[in-house]
C-alpha cells in the first residue's frame, strides 16, 4: 500500500470531524495531527513507532483542539496535566526530556509532578492578588538519580493557531527590530536566537525560547521528544532515549525503507505542517477596535515587546498567508525577563532568563477563564494580571507601571489583552 493511500484510508477515519481547509492535504493533516500512533511492529507500518518511552500518542493530547496545555493539578491525585513536560539540560541517564509513559515492557523514566509556594502581593492601592512560586518534581524515576549537574524546567504546550502566518514573517523584519531595540537605547533591548539547522543560521521563531526557525522543524522535535519517533530532523527510532537506556534502544522500532527509513517521513510531516500553516489564529485578524486600550497598552510599555503588528512577506505559493497585516502583538524576539522567570537551561542564544514573547492573539477565546488560565512557559499564572506581574528584567519598568495604575485601568488594560 502506498504511502498517499494508506494517509486517504487515514482520513476516512476522522473525515466526520475534520475542521480544516477543504483541501484534501489539508484534512489529511489534521488527521495526522490527531492520529494516535502505536507501538512497533504492527501490520499497518504508516501508523507504528511509537516511543518505546514517549510522554503523549498524539500531537492532538498536548495541544486539543489546537489549544496550549496546563500544568498537573497538586490537588488531584494522580494528575499528570496537559502536555506538561519537564525539560532538561541534558543529562547522562534521562536525556533532554523526562518521558512518563512506555510500550509494553519498558519501564518510564518518572511521573512529572508540580507543587507551589503562594505568595501574596499588594498593589499602591490596596487590592492584593496571590503568586504561585512552582517547583517541578518528578517523582518514581526508573533510571535512579537524575545527574547531579541536570537542570530541570517545566513547560506546557503552547497554543498552535496562527502559525502559518508567523511563519511568513521575514526574517529580515525581525533582524531590523531587534537591531532598532538595541539602537534604542532604552531597556527593552530584544534579540534573535539564531539557530544553525542543517548548517544554515536561521532566525529562530518558534517555542518559548525561539529554538525553532521553521514549523517542520518544531514538529520534528515534538515528534523525537514527546512521541518518541524519528523524522528527517531528528533521525533516532529510539526518540529522546540514550546509550544508558540500552532496552529502549534495543527494542523493536517502525523505520521502514518504504518510509524513508523512517517512522515519520517528510511527506507525513508536510502534511501536518499544511494543516498547521492554514490554521487562523484563535481569534482576530483585524486591528484591535479598542482604541482607548491600544494607547493604554502603549503608555505602560507593553507594546515596547508585544509588538501589535507585522506585515507577512508575498508567498504565491500561498496566497491566504501572502503580504498580509497581522497583529499577533509580539516582537518575536528574546528578552531577559528576570530571575523570577529565569530556568537555568540555556536554548541556542537564549540564557536561561531570555523568553521569546509570546503572541497575544487568541486569548480572547480564553478571556472567560481568566483566573483559570495556564499562562507562560509552565503554566504558573492564572491570569492575565499574574503573568503581567511574574515579568522582570526588561519588562520591570513595564511591571511597575501596570501597578501604579488605577484599580479601573488596571482591569481595561487586562480586558484589552484578553480580547486579542
Amino acid at each position: 500500500m502506498s504511502l498517499r493511500v494508506a494517509l486517504t484510508a487515514l482520513l476516512l477515519l476522522f473525515a466526520p470531524t475534520a475542521q480544516a481547509a477543504d483541501s484534501l492535504d489539508n484534512r489529511i493533516g489534521e488527521a495526522l495531527f490527531r492520529r494516535m500512533w502505536v507501538a512497533a511492529p504492527t501490520a499497518t507500518q504508516a501508523a507504528d513507532g511509537l516511543g518505546p518511552l514517549y510522554n503523549a500518542r498524539s500531537c492532538a493530547t498536548c495541544h486539543p483542539r489546537a489549544g496550549g496545555g496546563r500544568p498537573p493539578d497538586p490537588a488531584v491525585e494522580g494528575d499528570q496535566g496537559v502536555g506538561y513536560a519537564i525539560k532538561l539540560n541534558s543529562d547522562p541517564v534521562y536525556g533532554r526530556q523526562i518521558q512518563s509513559n512506555a510500550t509494553l515492557g519498558q519501564v518510564i523514566e518518572g511521573r512529572p509532578r508540580v507543587t507551589y509556594r503562594e505568595e501574596e502581593v499588594r498593589f499602591p492601592d490596596g487590592e492584593t492578588i496571590r503568586l504561585r512560586h512552582p517547583t517541578p518534581v518528578v517523582e518514581d524515576l526508573g533510571y535512579g538519580p537524575l545527574a547531579v549537574a541536570t537542570v530541570m524546567s517545566a513547560r506546557v504546550p503552547p497554543r498552535v493557531h496562527g502559525m502559518g502566518l508567523l511563519d511568513r514573517i521575514p526574517a529580515e523584519a525581525i533582524e531590523a527590530e531587534a537591531q532598532r531595540q538595541q539602537a534604542s537605547g532604552g531597556p527593552v533591548s530584544g534579540r534573535v536566537n539564531h539557530v544553525t539547522v542543517d548548517g544554515k543560521r536561521q532566525v529562530g521563531r518558534f517555542g518559548w525560547k525561539a529554538m525553532h526557525p521553521t514549523l517542520d522543524h518544531q514538529d520534528a522535535e515534538a515528534f523525537s521528544l514527546d512521541i518518541g519517533m524519528s523524522t528527517p530532523a531528528y533521525r533516532e527510532p529510539w526518540g529522546d532515549c540514550t546509550l544508558a537506556q540500552t532496552a529502549c534502544r534495543e527494542a523493536p522500532h517502525g523505520d521502514s525503507k518504504q518510509f524513508e527509513g523512517l517512522e515519520i517521513p517528510s511527506t507525513v510531516i508536510g502534511l501536518i505542517d499544511g494543516y498547521l500553516r492554514d490554521l487562523p489564529p484563535d481569534g482576530s485578524l483585524e486591528a484591535p477596535k479598542d482604541k482607548a486600550g491600544t494607547t493604554l497598552f502603549a503608555d505602560t510599555g507593553c507594546a515596547a515587546c508585544h509588538r501589535p503588528s507585522w506585515r507577512t512577506a508575498e508567498d504565491p505559493d500561498h496566497p491566504t498567508l501572502s503580504n498580509r497585516e497581522i497583529f499577533p502583538h509580539s516582537d518575536m524576539l528574546l528578552h531577559d525577563l528576570g530571575p523570577a522567570l529565569g530556568d537555568e537551561l540555556p536554548m541556542g542564544e537564549a540564557r536561561g532568563s531570555d523568553w521569546r514573547t509570546t503572541p497575544l492573539w487568541g486569548l480572547n477565546r480564553l478571556a472567560a477563564k481568566d483566573g483559570q488560565l495556564s499562562l507562560l512557559h509552565d503554566g504558573r499564572a492564572r491570569s492575565v494580571t499574574e503573568a503581567i506581574l511574574w515579568h522582570g528584567g526588561e519588562a520591570e519598568r513595564a511591571k511597575d507601571r501596570f501597578m501604579s495604575l488605577p484599580g479601573e485601568e488596571r482591569k481595561r488594560l487586562v480586558r484589552y489583552v484578553l480580547g486579542l
